[in-house]
Formats: structure tokens, sequence, C-alpha cells
């Protein structure tokens, strides 16, 4: 190795002869981005590095789309190649394929990786990195860059728009949540404030038990009123007399205070998040796969689902889509160590969480589903792991879409060997376990053994399930 391997040229300072006589056929640009010093490698085909090059952007990127230009006319066919890191690369990779250069993404894991590999030392700086990803775009296949559609666009900015109200409304009422804890403990008994909407105007009206108790006749009429008529009066009533007779600590004036402020914001980006979720509901209408993933998984997740990752008729494959949404399975193993199963987590996030939420609504809506939910070692090994039967269920949902989204009908018994399951005895531990008198417990299920004869033949969906 030479000295000062990673030493750059400033763009305005590069001389382009010397470049074209080290580069013959063809040409890899590799570019570290970041939000304003960007770093390029130039490299041969077979990804040697003969230069590098650094710019600030977008002061010099203009220069450096000109020597890219000088490049093309030279014909050696330049191949921008750079990670997919947020929005920083975003405008340089839409004037790289306004020009016709052809722009192609390398994974980020990848480059982690192979750091080492390159020189031997474990560090990582800005010319390292694209000298590491002239290389892997040389050696391993790398997924061209296409811009987005238009419809693709305005639905992830409704999904950008909806993601931070959703986080906002799950913070306020995380707070509202522990000052109920301490001034109003009753009242989670009779309203449940992830589900219901009635008490966001009454507490608005009537902050905290001391000014419910102070008038109850018109804190009743509030509430009936902000349910519209749908809570009981005999729950209305227990509620304003829980309020008189709390063991909760008395509210300061500036408690009071904070406690209205959080329910306004959750009322009011309530109300936001359900305009944008009646946008995202009427763009989803419009489009024949994400109307069809909706009947399935809720148009916000189809949505997402497409904005986020792409359409699932893009992928040659259900593996391939449960893949892209980070629900394939990782094991690290040495020796006599056996290490355990887990999901990857690559991918998006809003699109597993949203998925997740949806296998819930399965989970209660379809007995199939349920019975195979609860059939799981997981499921019967206690709380803490049930969690990874609703992960398996979901990794069987993702697939599943790559099927409806080619215009199959959903059905939720294709998803699972039927035979082994015996729907009406755990519908019967289901029912015993939930008696209130609580003396008769739910026996183990058992999984029967698979009928003698030869199975029926199945499907392609129920193959690839």
């Amino acid at each position: 190795m030479k000295k000062r391997t990673y030493s750059t040229v400033d763009v305005e300072q590069i001389d382009l002869l010397p470049i074209l006589r080290l580069l013959t056929v063809g040409c890899i640009v590799a570019v570290d981005v970041a939000k304003t010093k960007f770093v390029a490698a130039i490299a041969t085909a077979a990804g040697q590095v003969v230069r590098l090059v650094r710019f600030e952007h977008p002061r010099q990127t203009l220069l450096f789309l000109r020597f890219l230009d000088a490049l093309r006319d030279a014909k050696l066919e330049p191949r921008v190649a750079m990670e997919p890191t947020g929005t920083y690369g975003d405008a340089l990779r839409y004037q790289c394929h306004q020009r016709g250069v052809a722009v192609h993404m390398v994974s980020p894991k990848h480059t982690h990786d192979i750091a080492e590999v390159l020189d031997g030392v474990p560090s990582m700086h800005d010319p390292k990195a694209s000298a590491v990803i002239a290389f892997l775009a040389s050696v391993r296949p790398t997924k061209a860059w296409m811009p987005d559609s238009d419809a693709k666009r305005d639905v992830r900015a409704l999904l950008d728009q909806r993601a931070p109200l959703a986080k906002t409304i799950a913070l306020h009422h995380g707070l509202l949540e522990g000052m109920l804890a301490r001034h109003w403990p009753e009242l989670g008994a009779f309203i449940d404030v992830h589900q219901q909407r009635s008490w966001m105007p009454f507490l608005l009206a009537y902050t905290g038990p001391q000014a419910v108790a102070a008038e109850p006749e018109a804190a009743a009429e509030t509430l009936h009123s902000a349910s519209r008529a749908q809570l009981a009066p005999q729950r209305i009533a227990k509620i304003v007399d829980s309020a008189r007779t709390t063991v909760g600590v008395p509210m300061t004036e500036n408690e009071q205070a904070r406690l209205r402020s959080s329910v306004a914001h959750i009322a009011g980006e309530t109300a936001e998040m359900d305009a944008v979720d009646t946008k995202i509901a009427a763009v989803v209408r419009k489009d024949p796969v994400m109307s069809q993933l909706a009947a399935v998984v809720g148009p916000v997740c189809a949505a997402s689902i497409v904005g986020q990752i792409g359409s699932p008729c893009d992928f040659k494959t259900p593996r391939a889509l449960e893949k892209a949404m980070g629900l394939n399975l990782k094991e690290r193993s040495s020796g006599e160590k056996k290490g355990q199963l887990s999901i990857t987590k690559r991918g998006s996030p809003e699109v597993r969480q949203l998925l997740y939420l949806a296998a819930l609504r399965l989970l209660q809506a379809d007995e199939t589903v349920a019975s195979w939910y609860r059939a799981r070692s997981a499921y019967r090994s206690g709380k803490p792991v049930k969690l990874k039967a609703v992960v398996a269920v979901m990794r069987k949902l993702a697939r599943a879409l790559w099927h409806v989204a080619r215009g199959e009908t959903f059905d939720a018994k294709k998803l699972f060997d039927v035979r082994r399951l015996d729907l009406k005895s755990l519908s019967n531990e289901t029912n015993e376990a939930s008696r209130p008198d609580g003396q008769k417990k739910p026996r183990p299920f058992v999984r029967k053994s698979a009928p003698q004869e030869p199975p029926k033949k199945r499907s392609i969906a129920q193959q690839t399930a």
C-alpha cells in the first residue's frame, strides 16, 4: 500500500486527461453521500480506484455533473454507485438520471461488513467508503435506481405527514395515563382512552376529578353529549361518582393546565390524523393493487407497503417481499452453541408496525388464524414469548399479500394446514378459559397427526405460503 492511499483532490482542480488514460472500457463512479461534503471514487470497471474526488454539495455539484458528462462523452459509460442514505443523495441521483447516467444502489450493510476486507484496517471514513462502494459495485450485482412515480411520491408524502402525528399522539397518551393514574385512577375502569374519544371534550371542559365533583350534573350532561348517547347512564353516573370518591392525589392549578394541554394535543392531532387517513383512503381506492391489499390489512398499511417498500407485484417471490419487510429469519450459531432465530428487521419499521397491528386484527376476526396462533408452542410457553407467535402470523400474512396483489382472494385457510387444527376443540377451550367461575382450566392443545391418506394437491398459493 502506498502512502496517502485515500488522498482526495478538489473537483475544481481535477485533471481529466490522466484519468481518461487509465480508464479503457467503462468506469464506476462511487459516491459517498453526506449532507454537504461528498467524496467520489473514480474506478475502473474492475473496481480499481484511479482518483478520489471531493466536492461540496450543492455549491460544486454542477462541476461534478460536468465531469460525469465528460466521462460519458468519452464513451466510458460511467455508472454511478451510492448508498440509499436518506434524502441527501436524492438530488444527485435525479440529476444523474436526467443526464442519462445509470445510477445503482449498494447495500450499506455490505459496505460496513467489508470495511476491513479492503485494506485490513477496520476504520471507515468518507474516502475509504467511496472506495468500498466502488469495489462492491464491481463484484456484486447492484440494484438499478429509478425515480419514483408521482403517485408513489404522493402516498409517501401523506405517510410522512401522518407519522409525526401518530408519534405525538402516543407520547401524550403516555403522559395522560401517568397523570390519570396519579390523580384519577378510577377513570380507567370505565373509559379506554386509547379506543374511545368521548373523554376528550369531557376532560377539556372539566379538567380532573375536582372539577367534575364541583359540577356533577353539568359534567354528566357533557359526557353524555360527547359520547353521542353511546355511554349508558349508569356508567356516566359511576364516572361522576368516582370523581367525588377518588383516592387520587388532588390536582394543583398547574397540574390541571398540564392535563388540559395533553388532552388538547391528543384531540387536535387525532382530528388532523383522521383527515390524513381520509386522504390516504381516497388514494388507495384509486389504485388497483393498494385497494386489494387494503381489503386485508387496511388502507394505511396498504399505502405504507407500496409507498415505503414498493408494490408486491414488483417482487418475484413471496419470500422476496417478506425479506424486503425485514421479516425473514436470521441465526447465529457456532459449534455447540445454537443461536435463536429472529427476524432481521431490515427495511421500514413503520411497515412492520402497521403489519403487526393488522395481524392482531386478523387474530380477532378469523377463527382459523386464532386457532393456529393458540396452537403455537410460543403461545403456550407464556406471555413474554407470545410475540413470537404474532410475528409468525405476520410472516404468513406478508407472503399472502404477494398473492393478493396479483388478484387472488384472501383466504386464511390457505396459510395453514387446517387438517392439523382442531378448530372445534380449540373454540371450546377458549370458551372454558373465559368462564367467570374460573374452575375449569383449558386443556393443553395436542396436535393431531395428519391423516394417513395421501394429501390433496395444494395450490401454488398454499405451497408458497
